[in-house]
């Protein structure tokens, strides 16, 4: 008999049986916002992932099977539950009460220092660019008002600084961008976050986001838009207004990514194991 277990605000209730869980969703006891594990699940997903959106889960609607008992299933109600009778059809899986958002301050120093780390990787190409025959080309570029160099100008750049210096300042750039990914991927933070003491959670189920949304959509896509010359500006100004006036304080990135910033705490890096306690 399948034993399935339910969690809601990082408390876990059950085993349950799958008469019992279709009774509590019919009755609205589980909300499609809940968390669900059983057998054969590798990690936790909400009830409604696994439902396809409806209040009825069928993991076996593909096969007949017999009905065992066509009564109704009796089942004793979690503590869980029981509190949260009077909020029915709220989304509280994610116990954003019981968290911390960000400050806006701590997430723009966190940014900061995630910048300054990136210009530091880059200090041994500046320093010999600067003490270089070719800087005062450089300099006229700039003076000349043009904002970016062609690859013929950056092949003639390169071409006087060392090998060494190029391999050196190659090793740190991906050293500190690999670092970052998988900061990111493991505990939902970069080297600045966690200078500042937050974390990337998702908005739904309170765990570390998947690689898509937290290095795709929020890290990757959003970074090349900020690139793109005025409309990066103009998204930059949008993305700060949004996250000044959101009541989770999200930015645009994080609705686009399904994420929002809290005070890390080290619990969040596993909100669930994935063995049910019996």
């Amino acid at each position: 008999m399948m034993q399935i277990y339910l969690a809601r605000n990082n408390v876990q209730a059950g085993p349950y049986t799958l008469e019992q869980l279709n009774a509590m969703l019919a009755s609205g006891e589980v909300y499609l916002s809940d968390l669900i594990w059983h057998v054969g699940m590798e990690n936790w997903k909400t009830v409604g992932e696994v439902t396809g959106g409806k209040l009825l889960y069928e993991p076996n609607a593909n096969r007949v099977m017999p009905q065992i008992n066509p009564t109704p299933t009796t089942h004793h109600q979690p503590n869980w539950l029981k509190k949260d009778n009077s909020q029915k059809g709220i989304d509280v899986s994610h116990a954003r009460k019981q968290l911390d958002l960000a400050s806006i301050p701590s997430r723009i120093f966190a940014s900061l220092i995630d910048f300054f780390l990136f210009i530091l990787s880059l200090m041994p190409l500046s320093i010999a660019l600067i003490n270089s025959p070719s800087f005062a080309k450089l300099e006229s570029i700039v003076a000349s008002g043009q904002t970016k160099l062609t690859t013929a100008q950056q092949a003639e750049l390169l071409a006087v600084i060392p090998d060494h210096i190029l391999l050196l300042t190659n090793l740190l750039v991906w050293g500190l961008l690999i670092a970052q990914i998988l900061l990111l991927v493991k505990r939902g933070q970069t080297l600045g976050k966690m200078a500042m003491g937050i974390r990337i959670l998702d908005i739904n189920s309170n765990a570390i986001p998947t690689i898509t949304n937290i290095i795709l959509l929020r890290t990757i896509l959003i970074n090349v838009i900020y690139t793109l010359s005025t409309f990066g500006l103009f998204f930059f100004i949008i993305d700060i207004l949004i996250m000044l006036t959101n009541k989770n304080r999200q930015s645009l990135h994080d609705k686009l990514a399904k994420t929002y910033v809290v005070r890390a705490d080290d619990t969040q890096t596993t909100p669930l194991k994935l063995e049910p306690q019996k």
